[in-house]
């Protein structure tokens, strides 16, 4: 039997590809989100899959699933939103408090939890974006929220590392998931221009010239979790197709 693995924001996108990964390679896989149709599409379409319906938002909900999950051997920190506001936006400090209730809050609520029981020689790979590092006008809820996670990577990272539990991030650029197909939606609705062109010009600025996929970012939360990583700890990874460099 392979090991335990929990992937929040598991049922779309990176975390569903990261799930199928593990799951593949034979490990007990359980995926939490907050909508139990995705949830359940999701489970029906991988084998070997289970779910559970979490709000990461919500350290109550956090805890009680943790307890009732037992030890987890590997904790992917995937669930996050991206909204655009700008300091003037009429709804910019209620996007302000998703951003860091979901983001932040639902990261840290599961690191702390998943860190009691967690077994010596543990990974857990958190999900930031190239917004952690780099900044974007519009996007202030968003980068704070992701340059946070960084933060927290690397201080858990020191702490769990007397238990040899390490402890990285991804750094995503443009992915092509549903989350960033309705970025660019909005994004073009503020440029007052057509989204399809928006999406061409986003693209034809990154150097490879595409966007990451989802299992791009899945075969590298792989690799972290992977005994190939075994001296890999506190780090920040981008995967960007060369979109940015720091």
């Amino acid at each position: 039997m392979g090991r335990k693995v929990v992937i929040t924001g598991g049922s779309s996108g990176i975390g569903f590809a990261a799930a199928r990964n593990f799951a593949e390679q034979g490990d007990q896989v359980v995926i939490c989100g907050r909508d139990e149709a995705k949830l359940e599409r999701a489970v029906a379409e991988v084998e070997g899959l289970s779910a559970a319906q979490v709000d990461v938002s919500d350290q109550a909900q956090v805890e009680e699933f943790f307890e009732r999950v037992g030890p987890v051997d590997v904790l992917v920190a995937n669930a996050g939103v991206c909204e655009q506001a700008r300091l003037d936006d009429d709804d910019s400090d209620d996007v302000w408090r998703r951003a860091m209730q979901i983001n932040v809050d639902g990261v840290y609520f599961c690191l702390k939890a998943v860190s009691k029981t967690m077994p010596d020689g543990g990974n857990i790979i958190t999900v930031s974006s190239g917004l952690g590092k780099n900044a974007r006008a519009g996007y202030e809820a968003y980068t704070a929220s992701k340059h946070a996670v960084l933060g927290l990577t690397k201080c858990v990272a020191l702490e769990l590392a007397p238990r040899s539990i390490r402890v990285n991030a991804v750094c995503p650029g443009w992915v092509d998931t549903p989350m960033s197909q309705a970025d660019v939606v909005e994004s073009a609705r503020r440029a007052g221009v057509d989204a399809e062109d928006f999406r061409r010009a986003a693209v034809g600025s990154i150097p490879l010239g595409k966007m990451v996929v989802p299992q791009d970012v899945a075969d590298l939360i792989a690799f972290l979790a992977s005994e190939k990583a075994g001296a890999i700890t506190g780090q920040s990874y981008n995967i960007s197709c060369g979109e940015f460099f720091n």
